[in-house]
């Protein structure tokens, strides 16, 4: 079992695009069920992959085989152990083909990674869902910047939620939530979120290494 001390919060690196991620089939029920939902395989496959990620991770705290850990759907829908007596907190996040895995003991934690691609209502879709000061702070950019600003903003927002166990629209009640930029790779804008006043120490690992 790997150790994670009470100030960490790991983050762990995963590429979605390696052909030897296991397949659906050894799955639980509800994953293999999603997996089949997806219209297109290159989706159900990245998807399939992220789900493999996440289950690698945790096989390493929990000294559990990846297939054999039992996963559900807290309120909200935020997924956690269904045995949550070792503390472990974690969440999964993926786009494109990258996806990334946070865990922490003890504290609620959210992680969101995005691929940055340009679009045409980056401001119309911060007005509605970003605060005023991110709204500025992108409207304010280049051109040339604001996709990259704007996504910056939007990890850093959907962690948030992410963390205290909200969808994208909701509302908290001003609990203590740290947050922190994620530096993950050349096209990509990542956040985490802890709960707590500070993040504690971040460590970065590859699932491989």
């Amino acid at each position: 079992m790997d150790l994670l001390p009470t100030d960490e919060v790991h983050i762990w690196v995963a590429d979605l695009g390696e052909a030897d991620w296991p397949s659906a089939g050894s799955l639980a029920a509800a994953e293999r069920e999603r997996a089949a939902a997806f219209l297109r395989d290159d989706a159900a496959g990245r998807w399939v992959a992220s789900r493999w990620a996440l289950r690698q991770v945790l096989s390493r705290y929990l000294d559990e085989a990846a297939k054999a850990i039992a996963l559900e759907l807290g309120e909200n829908g935020k997924p956690q152990l269904a045995d949550r007596s070792s503390g472990l907190r974690f969440n999964l996040s993926h786009s494109g083909d990258l996806a990334l895995v946070a865990v922490a003991p003890g504290r609620e934690v959210g992680v969101d990674v995005e691929q940055i691609e340009p679009a045409q209502d980056l401001l119309a879709l911060a007005e509605r869902a970003l605060a005023p000061e991110a709204v500025a702070e992108i409207r304010a950019a280049p051109p040339s910047d604001q996709p990259l600003v704007f996504h910056r903003a939007w990890t850093r927002h959907e962690a948030r939620l992410k963390c205290l166990g909200l969808g994208l629209t909701g509302t908290d009640a001003g609990s203590p939530v740290a947050l922190a930029d994620l530096e993950v790779g050349q096209g990509y804008a990542a956040a985490v979120a802890v709960s707590g006043a500070t993040p504690g120490t971040l460590r970065c690992f590859t699932i491989g290494s």
